[in-house]
């Protein structure tokens, strides 16, 4: 054994703090602990300790452990050292399930994980456009911007307009999304922009945004309105969107089954920038 850990509350974490406070602010925020993860002096991992809602993979308050951040710059045997510490760790805190994201070229280290026992859960792309000035978007269709009252309505609708995709994740969070606490579905809506789309007085769709990150979270048209369109158009106005408010590359997550989706957003430009897997390890019942 080579690894050795360190407690977010242990006072020898002050010595790592900068290198990983990009993850440690999200994590604090939402009332998590951690683990950090050394060998020697090099930062190989760290794992978050909380409940739900972070994922939303099971209701809320389900205790889970997220292994957030990982060195895949260290070698093999670290790195599945690091794979046995956090199912170890995942045991010792009696968590319902532990999981992380891992890129698609990380094939050795997700092969490990998978034998000690998590199992794939998603498998997206990220794909990317750049935006530029040649985008147009015609009157076809009508943008109302949700109020607060209209989240529970607006989630109900996703689940409907979203039907189809092989995206497992996207179920689970529809699922579960329903009992969030008030404060974070106010949370939800003062981070995001979420639209219903109509077409006359028709409502065919459902748009979910954040635009400081260029980012489209769902996009989706109800299975009465497909086959006319309206995603295209849809999709022009979320980049013209992106652009007037100053973005430079809109970001979008499609699952790698989803083949239609794939070829739909690379017709519009998009071209796949990544690859990653969602692995989780399940506590049996």
């Amino acid at each position: 054994m080579v690894l050795r850990s360190i407690t977010h509350d242990d006072p020898a974490v002050e010595k790592f703090k900068e290198r990983i406070k990009r993850y440690t602010d999200q994590i604090e925020a939402f009332g998590f602990g951690y683990q950090v993860y050394l060998n020697d002096d090099q930062v190989v991992g760290l794992a978050a300790i909380g409940k739900e809602p972070m994922q939303l993979f099971k209701p809320v308050g389900t205790p889970l452990i997220r292994l957030v951040a990982i060195d895949y710059n260290q070698p093999i045997r670290i790195l599945t050292e690091l794979a046995d510490k956090v199912l170890e760790l995942a045991r010792h805190h009696t968590v319902d399930f532990a999981y992380l994201d891992i890129p698609a070229e990380q094939k050795k280290l997700a092969s490990y994980f998978l034998k000690i026992g998590f199992e794939e859960l998603g498998n997206k792309y990220e794909m990317k456009r750049q935006l530029d000035d040649s985008i147009e978007v015609s009157d076809l269709l009508r943008y109302e911007q949700i109020q607060r009252q209209d989240v529970n309505r607006f989630w109900d609708y996703l689940k409907e307009f979203m039907s189809g995709s092989p995206d497992s994740v996207l179920d689970l969070v529809i699922e579960n999304f329903k009992n969030v606490p008030e404060f974070l579905l106010d949370f939800w809506y003062e981070n995001e922009q979420a639209y219903f789309v109509y077409h006359d007085e028709d409502l065919i769709g459902i748009l979910d945004l954040a635009p400081e990150q260029s980012y489209i979270q769902n996009i989706g048209v109800s299975p009465a309105y497909r086959g006319r369109g309206y995603g295209t158009e849809m999709l022009r106005f979320c980049l013209k969107l992106f652009k007037e408010g100053g973005g430079e590359t809109a970001t979008l997550d499609v699952h790698v089954d989803n083949k239609q989706a794939i070829r739909f957003y690379k017709k519009l430009g998009f071209t796949v920038a990544r690859q990653t897997q969602t692995l989780v390890w399940w506590k049996a019942t």
